[in-house]
């Protein structure tokens, strides 16, 4: 896993204040707010796989952490541009610190390098853009992040409805609940970690709050739903009811 190709500028740097005339000042807005929300998107993300690997010890699916943790890496590597490298090596590093006890739940380090390259590669393939605007954070940026989350763990069954893999088995969900919960549920809890790195007097993490009315909009989340079926890109596997009744 090397080190992606850094793209010009480093949107991790916050700009200073700078004061423009009025006929300018609508552009430089724009950049600002951009530049802002770039660096506050990856920021949340690497905290969010941090955490994860640092949690592997008490976790029961230390594979999925990992995995889940190094697709967020991959999802903003070109954002971090030079720094890179040195959290991709600190994952790697908070990673071996936990595997003494990760490995009595039967996990080696190779099952751990394999979910982090997977996941890597996942998140590339799914590389946010360099510049986030306000814009960004919509339907399709949730669907992505809920889609990653649940990645095997739910599908939808033609003229039944979702199902949810618990209990190593298959359950339905009532059609008219659909999986508005567990979209609810996953973003709560990232949107709960990410706070954490927000926490600041200046303001910052407005489209956070933003974020968060959304996700209590149930009309809002059924938009998210619907993309997660109807978007292959996002990877919801969708089988036929005899299938279903066969397995």
């Amino acid at each position: 896993m090397g080190s992606p190709r850094p793209p010009s500028g480093r949107p991790h740097n916050r700009p200073k204040n700078v004061t423009l005339s009025l006929d300018m000042a609508s552009d430089f807005e724009k950049w600002v707010l951009e530049e802002t929300l770039t660096a506050e998107v990856a920021d949340c993300l690497v905290y969010e796989a941090q955490k994860r690997v640092a949690s592997l010890a008490i976790e029961d699916h230390p594979s999925d952490d990992v995995f889940q943790a190094f697709a967020n890496l991959g999802r903003v590597a070109l954002i971090l541009g030079s720094r890179f490298e040195e959290i991709k090596q600190g994952l790697y590093e908070k990673m071996k610190e936990a595997l003494s006890v990760a490995g009595s739940l039967g996990v080696s380090e190779k099952d751990l390098r394999i979910a982090a390259v997977g996941g890597f590669t996942y998140g590339w393939g799914r590389s946010l853009p360099a510049k986030i605007g306000v814009h960004s954070i919509h339907h399709g940026f949730v669907a992505e992040l809920v889609g990653a989350e649940l990645r095997g763990r739910i599908r939808y069954v033609e003229d039944m409805g979702w199902e949810v893999w618990e209990d190593e088995a298959w359950h339905r969900r009532p059609k008219e609940r659909g999986i508005l919960g567990l979209i609810y549920d996953v973003m709560k809890c990232k949107i709960k970690i990410w706070r954490e790195v927000l926490r600041n007097p200046l303001g910052e993490g407005e489209w956070l709050d933003k974020l968060e009315r959304n996700i209590n909009d149930p009309d809002w989340l059924s938009k998210v739903e619907e993309l997660l079926l109807r978007v292959d890109y996002f990877g919801v596997e969708i089988v036929s009811a005899e299938v279903d009744r066969q397995g």
